[in-house]
């Protein structure tokens, strides 16, 4: 399906497939918005349009990205009942409270949907910004606080940064797993010229991919089930892209290929994590971003006597300016990640095509 036009005529935006100027805006009460139930249940209905307090920006999202955490939402106890999803996108300012200033009606920006700080925590205190809970946990936007998949929404000025000219809206709808992919290379401490394995090649494992090559990675190989990921595995940089059902990395690793200095788990699958284990060298690194929907089991035999060190990744926080940045500067291939774009008004069409995905890496939503 073609792509939708981001851009509206000047002065006008887009409410429930119709054109308004600012002015009218203040008289509508109702759009349209992918709402998590009370029932656990994900619908498209029409909610009250939110108001613009003295302290908040009103966006009209532009393009919204789908991940993995949306597709399980009703297996993850952190998402509140009535809450609107959709935590990676972009969007304009259309209007600001009298008490936000430097944001202007127009204004192209990208939503750090983990930047509601409490500033006042022992992580907040020692930069770790994100390991905050208040932010991650309790004020989440998209899970949360209301998030991206409706046709406006009302976010805290701080969360906000501003697109350049050079990012398109619908690659800044892709800031968010951008900075989370560069956050796990950084937190692995990854080396130049070092070797590398990426277990699971969705959109995140994909990104990861581009950030060794681009970090420098002798050789990587990437490791997925669906074929058509690792035919996107080898269109983005990998170097070798395995089927662990026909070429069981476990074998090929230490006999035909030497085991990678460097593995990071992207898929949180069962057994991936004794996979990336198993395969590392002896003194590698192991880096997990990928999130189990269940408990998983690693013998710990392998990572004591392969004196294997394993670190966790979660989301980042220099990485997200970072990430607009490298955008600008040409650094990554976004495009070829997004598949196709959507309505919002056709939002279960695009889960169902993720949660059984044939040819399908990324799906972007948009409000009109």
């Amino acid at each position: 399906m073609d792509k939708l036009d981001s851009k509206d005529p000047p002065g006008r935006i887009t409410v429930a497939g119709e054109g308004y100027s600012r002015e009218e805006l203040a008289h509508l009460t109702r759009m349209r918005a992918v709402v998590f139930g009370d029932d656990r249940k994900i619908r498209l209905e029409e909610v009250p349009v939110p108001e613009v307090g003295p302290r908040d920006v009103l966006l009209r999202p532009h393009f919204c990205g789908i991940c993995g955490t949306d597709l399980h939402a009703p297996m993850i106890a952190s998402f509140r009942s009535r809450v609107v999803m959709g935590h990676e996108f972009s969007g304009e300012v259309v209007a600001t409270g009298e008490q936000v200033h430097g944001w202007e009606p127009g204004a192209r920006v990208v939503v750090n949907p983990n930047g509601n700080l409490c500033g006042a925590c022992g992580a907040c205190r020692e930069g770790r910004l994100n390991l905050c809970r208040s932010a991650v946990f309790e004020n989440g936007i998209g899970i949360q606080h209301p998030g991206g998949m409706a046709e406006l929404v009302t976010v805290d000025p701080k969360v906000l940064h501003r697109l350049p000219d050079s990012v398109s809206s619908e690659q800044g709808a892709l800031v968010e797993p951008l900075a989370a992919a560069v956050r796990v290379v950084r937190r692995s401490r990854f080396r130049l010229g070092s070797s590398a394995a990426v277990i699971g090649t969705g959109p995140m494992g994909l990104l990861v991919i581009q950030v060794l090559r681009r970090a420098g990675a002798s050789t990587i190989t990437a490791i997925e089930l669906a074929g058509f990921r690792r035919q996107a595995a080898l269109d983005l940089g990998a170097d070798l892209a395995l089927d662990p059902e026909t070429e069981p990395p476990t074998d090929l690793f230490g006999t035909e290929l030497e085991p990678p200095e460097f593995v990071f788990e992207c898929s949180g699958g069962q057994g991936s994590l004794e996979l990336a284990v198993d395969i590392v060298r002896y003194g590698g690194r192991g880096a997990l971003m990928g999130l189990a929907s269940r408990p998983v089991e690693v013998t710990s035999t392998n990572v004591i006597g392969k004196e294997v060190d394993v670190v966790g990744s979660i989301i980042y926080v220099e990485e997200f300016p970072l990430a607009i940045d490298l955008l600008a500067k040409g650094a990554f291939d976004i495009e070829s990640l997004i598949s196709v774009v959507l309505p919002i008004t056709r939002f279960d069409e695009a889960f169902e095509s993720l949660a059984n995905p044939v040819s399908t890496l990324k799906i972007l939503l948009h409000p009109g």
